[in-house]
């Protein structure tokens, strides 16, 4: 609960509480409700969702959150910054982290990320932790008043070894 500072500043990002479980409008009450529901996302099976933290305030700027999709072996990617976290790499940086930890620890076959087309930050952060763009799917995202095109992003298990390889 020593959070609640950053889901507030969540909460004043539209594209944030549109995509997410974030409270559209902060109260201390809904802050919390989302805490407890990231909490409980692991002990339901359904992902683990972390903070990001600043290591030098060790205080939190955003969220990265795996979600276990209904094919066996796979999860997506989900994360978000408050506006004091983004531009210093933290997003790649825990995407990446979290990405590995699934793929090399727990044994997950695919960990993927469904992006809007016009956003060009998130693409940026996924391409720094090693996603490639696979396609596009068609008004495939659903918001409460739009729909939107989504770009596939990925990485599969074993896909680091053959990129080395390859680069070589």
């Amino acid at each position: 609960m020593a959070d609640l500072d950053c889901v507030r500043q969540a909460t004043a990002d539209r594209r944030i509480t549109e995509a997410t479980t974030v409270p559209v409008r902060f109260t201390e009450e809904a802050g919390r409700a989302f805490v407890r529901r990231q909490r409980s996302r692991t002990t339901d099976g359904a992902g683990l969702s972390q903070a990001i933290v600043d290591a030098d305030t060790d205080v939190a700027v955003g969220s990265v959150t795996l979600l276990l999709r209904p094919q066996p072996g796979v999860a997506g990617l989900g994360y978000w910054l408050t506006p004091i976290g983004r531009g210093r790499g933290l997003a790649s940086r825990a995407a990446r982290l979290l990405t590995e930890w699934a793929l090399e620890t727990v044994g997950l076959a695919r960990v993927e990320a469904w992006v809007e087309p016009d956003n060009l930050a998130s693409r940026r952060v996924l391409a720094a932790a090693d996603f490639v763009e696979e396609g596009v799917l068609r008004s495939f995202l659903a918001f409460p008043n739009r729909r939107a095109d989504a770009v596939v992003l990925a990485r599969v298990a074993g896909s680091e070894q053959r990129r080395s390889a390859r680069d070589q």
